[in-house]
């Protein structure tokens, strides 16, 4: 009989350290762990603002989002999606065939976009990144990170891929494909002006030639 018993409380104590170990594995899991998001389901959908295309909702796969940033670097990614969400700029980049591939943190090196983040958006090798602030639940600056040429005199040979100038008058960056001779995009740090192939709310006569 207290054999029986003594096996009896030692199953039990098993059981029950077995129970804790699972319970804190799993308030633990934030999905963020080797540097991704994964694990993540599917952001259920974007409903663009541009209403380039009528508001159509567009599944985000945010399963494999990579995060870039120091060890204390843990971004909410709902949040971050969510303030997205309102961003005209997100559903146009979507809508164009972008993809949404990192969060990295804010830092000195890496303050163009504003905000304690910047999110990554990236088409064919070029990025364009949105910076966003998760305390003030809004969007920042964006800009693409194509190589900044001006001139063979100052900025050296033109770069073999994509490179980008600041127009004098507007202060708008014009992004250009040097492989297909086609302008990608023209910016500020606001605010998307054109977005090749479709999209454009100024007169680019003269400008794409």
């Amino acid at each position: 009989m207290k054999t029986k018993c003594s096996l009896f409380i030692v199953l039990m104590i098993l059981l029950a350290s077995c129970g804790c170990i699972d319970t804190r594995d799993a308030v633990g899991d934030d999905g963020m762990q080797n540097g991704t998001a994964e694990g993540l389901p599917v952001n259920g959908s974007f409903t663009p603002t541009s209403g380039a295309t009528g508001g159509t909702e567009m599944p985000v796969d945010l399963s494999q989002l990579e995060i870039r940033g120091g060890p204390d670097f843990s971004p909410n990614v709902t949040l971050i999606s969510s303030i997205l969400r309102n961003d005209t700029r997100t559903g146009l980049l979507i809508e164009n065939g972008w993809n949404i591939t990192s969060v990295t943190e804010k830092n000195d090196e890496n303050d163009r976009a504003g905000g304690s983040a910047a999110v990554e958006f990236q088409k064919d090798g070029l990025s364009f990144y949105i910076g966003v602030d998760e305390l003030e639940g809004r969007t920042a600056g964006g800009y693409c990170d194509a190589e900044v040429w001006i001139a063979e005199p100052v900025s050296g040979p033109r770069p073999g891929g994509y490179h980008q100038a600041k127009a004098k008058m507007e202060g708008w960056w014009h992004v250009f494909d040097d492989r297909n001779e086609r302008i990608v995009m023209i910016y500020n740090s606001t605010t998307l002006f054109y977005l090749s192939p479709s999209y454009s709310i100024i007169d680019t006569e003269g400008i794409l030639d």
